[in-house]
């Protein structure tokens, strides 16, 4: 096995994080969890996210979207605050923000000024409907995207674009970062909660001849949940070799010579009649006893839970690390997730909990040889 090293392999990276809500948080975060060296910089108030459900005095949503990051105060309409900013890109690697048009610019933070001040620094930008757009959030994506159509009118209780888009952010980052080693020169790198939409939404927005959508065809009869005799169990079986094998492993492998479950189109056309057949089916057992056929005939399924959070103590995400514990100062121990990916030689770690208002000023500011704005 290769030698394993502490740091993680973003070590050495300095990122400055101009970052508030969400989305953006999020990204940096990762960056943090890689072993880059973050620096969250908020105003004198704090970002507002520390005050989205003030829970003793703190939002645990702030502290779940800022760990493995150290953080400083400036003020940034001072021309103190001003200059410190110049001096922390100055060094930086990347320069992450999530701004409304306009306003990283009149802070000196735009891609033009900053990648004239540091050639090769990484200028990455979140906003909710590209840069020419207004400000929005992830409900109102939802909404004028059509996933809460697509849920039956319902918003998905889980912010969804601002989760997939810090994954985007942080592709655009690491590619642009790769594409330095090249060129010696840096980039700006823009991206907005839509087009994490249209991510989300690239599977829907494929039609066929009649214009109705393509994925129509994978969730029918055999890509849902059902209940069973004791719980419920969701079938994703979206290919056609594997509804056979569905049928044989629930004992009705008279379907697959049905002419109305013939192929493809046709168990489209009669989805209905199809899923109350193998409803019927899946009704008579536990879901245990469905769990270990459809195991046995390599089937994709999965249980399902009655609880929003059953994450916490699946057995699956426990045995690959998947949670671990921080120990906060200011909410004490947590049970949080870890970073999404493991590394054989340079592993990405959980560390730091999230840095309290200003906690890191006076240190970062020593290392770049800038005194604390008084």
């Amino acid at each position: 096995m290769p030698d394993t090293v502490p740091a993680g392999p973003l070590a050495g990276i300095r990122v400055v994080d101009l970052t508030h809500h969400l989305g953006g948080p999020l990204a940096t975060m990762t960056l943090g969890q890689l072993g880059a060296d973050v620096v969250k910089v908020e105003p004198p108030a704090g970002d507002e996210w520390r005050r989205v459900d003030d829970v003793e005095g703190e939002s645990r949503q702030f502290h779940a979207a800022n760990r493995d990051k150290r953080g400083i105060v400036l003020d940034l309409r001072t021309p103190e605050g001003r200059e410190a900013l110049e001096a922390l890109i100055d060094g930086a690697d990347v320069l992450v923000h999530s701004f409304s048009p306009g306003v990283a610019e009149r802070l000196g933070a735009g891609a033009e000024e900053t990648l004239a001040r540091n050639p090769r620094l990484i200028h990455c930008s979140l906003s909710a409907f590209g840069p020419a757009g207004r400000r929005g959030t992830d409900v109102a994506l939802q909404c004028e995207s059509g996933l809460v159509a697509a849920n039956g009118g319902r918003v998905v209780p889980v912010p969804v674009h601002d989760t997939i888009a810090p994954f985007v952010m942080v592709a655009g980052i690491l590619a642009a970062l790769y594409e330095r080693e090249r060129s010696g020169r840096g980039q700006a790198v823009e991206t907005s909660l839509l087009e994490a939409a249209a991510a989300l939404a690239a599977h829907r927005l494929i039609r066929d001849g009649s214009g109705e959508p393509m994925f129509n065809r994978f969730v029918g009869a055999c890509y849902r949940p059902y209940a069973t005799a004791d719980g419920a169990i969701a079938l994703a079986c979206y290919a056609p070799s594997m509804h056979l094998r569905l049928f044989a492993a629930l004992g009705l492998d008279e379907l697959a010579e049905d002419e109305r479950f013939a192929d493809l189109p046709a168990r489209a056309r009669h989805s209905d009649e199809l899923a109350e057949l193998i409803g019927a089916r899946l009704a008579e057992d536990t879901t245990e006893a469905w769990r270990e056929r459809l195991s046995a005939a390599g089937l994709p399924h999965g249980r399902v839970s009655d609880r929003p959070l059953s994450l916490l103590d699946h057995p699956d995400a426990r045995a690959i690390g998947l949670l671990v514990e921080v120990d906060d100062p200011t909410l004490g121990p947590e049970l949080v997730t870890g970073p999404p990916m493991r590394f054989s030689r340079t592993p990405a770690v959980t560390a730091r909990p999230a840095p309290r208002l200003g906690e890191h000023t006076a240190e970062v500011l020593g290392e770049i040889g800038v005194g604390v704005p008084g």
